[in-house]
């Protein structure tokens, strides 16, 4: 199983993307949404950082409809493009999905699928649907919203996404089961995390025009993001009485320091609470911010939850971390109850 990030709108932050990726990850790309992104996708190849990229030809169709007539011509001429790089840049597979999220039969659809595949036999094709019907001899694109009532896997090989997930309003992808997920997809060939500021969102509500959009991810929020996808170091330890989030609520651009960075709530009312690694050594000060929580108080760190891990790493040779009395947990992810 292969893990990466959907930089769906990566020309935006082609170098944050670059910086933040490790070798051998998988990728997704739009090729023509907002805009043409076929110099971050050659960028991107050239780098030799990704096993597999996902590129997604047509432009975004928030209908899900995608008319085959009138893209026909588009879907041809990028596969010709799509062909011609992966002869060139052989060490990244890369996998063709001509419409993302789509709605079409298999019967309307796989004449055009199989066309594209003659003109790239260097390449394989994703089958990504919406309400769409699978395709034999493509792999299976399954972009899930939540964690609540996961599709089942699919015949085949397939991939999933989490572009999209929290559009319903349910919460962002750092703040669910991810390792449950992760283990309910134990065949996927790639598994590709996304949040909204991978697409220049800020949050579900924001509806902001594509060609508009300023809250592009820094290269440490893309690292907190693709750290959530690494194995869980121990278990969830913490009681429903406290909770361990690698990403505090984010506020937008005009937010403050504490936004995205490793937060607790801790049933103490104290200013600040330390942080240990599994050795006890202090690596970081809590500061308590304003706002308590039902629960108890909110204390948030200057770091973020994956620059905590590596520094406890970087003492003990492990992740997990202590804040206060409670049990170690893994820097990286979520403990306490979960949503």
């Amino acid at each position: 199983m292969l893990f990466g990030q959907d930089f769906l709108f990566g020309s935006f932050y082609l170098q944050a993307l670059l910086a933040a990726s490790r070798s051998g990850d998988c990728a997704g790309i739009f090729l023509n949404t907002p805009r043409r992104q076929h110099k971050t996708l050659n960028k991107m190849l050239r780098s030799k950082l990704y096993s597999e990229i996902v590129v997604h030809v047509c432009p975004f169709d928030y209908s899900h409809e995608y008319p085959i007539r009138e893209l026909r011509k588009l879907c041809i001429a990028e596969t010709k493009f799509l062909q011609k790089k992966a002869k060139r840049f052989k060490s990244t597979k890369i996998l063709i999905s001509l419409f993302c999220e789509h709605n079409h039969a298999r019967r309307n659809i796989e004449p055009l699928i199989n066309k594209c595949k003659t003109l790239a036999p260097d390449c394989e094709f994703v089958n990504s649907i919406w309400k769409g019907e699978p395709v034999p001899g493509t792999i299976a694109e399954i972009h899930i919203t939540s964690s609540k009532n996961l599709p089942r896997p699919p015949q085949g090989q397939y991939t999933i996404s989490f572009d999209g997930f929290g559009g319903d309003g349910t919460g962002d992808s750092p703040d669910c089961d991810i390792g449950r997920i992760i283990n309910h997809y134990p065949d996927a060939r790639q598994i590709r995390i996304w949040n909204f500021r991978h697409n220049g969102k800020f949050g579900h509500l924001d509806h902001t025009p594509q060609d508009k959009r300023e809250n592009w991810p820094t290269v440490q929020y893309l690292k907190g993001h693709r750290a959530l996808l690494d194995p869980r170091q121990g278990r969830v330890t913490w009681p429903s009485s406290a909770l361990y989030k690698p990403f505090a609520d984010d506020h937008g651009k005009d937010g403050s320091s504490k936004d995205n960075k490793a937060m607790a709530i801790l049933p103490v009312r104290l200013p600040a609470v330390k942080v240990y690694d599994s050795k006890g050594n202090t690596i970081d000060l809590m500061q308590r911010f304003p706002g308590d929580h039902p629960l108890g108080a909110r204390y948030y760190s200057k770091l973020y939850a994956f620059q905590l891990g590596n520094i406890a790493e970087r003492n003990t040779g492990s992740r997990l971390i202590r804040i206060d009395s409670m049990p170690l947990t893994d820097a990286n992810l979520r403990s306490g109850l979960f949503k």
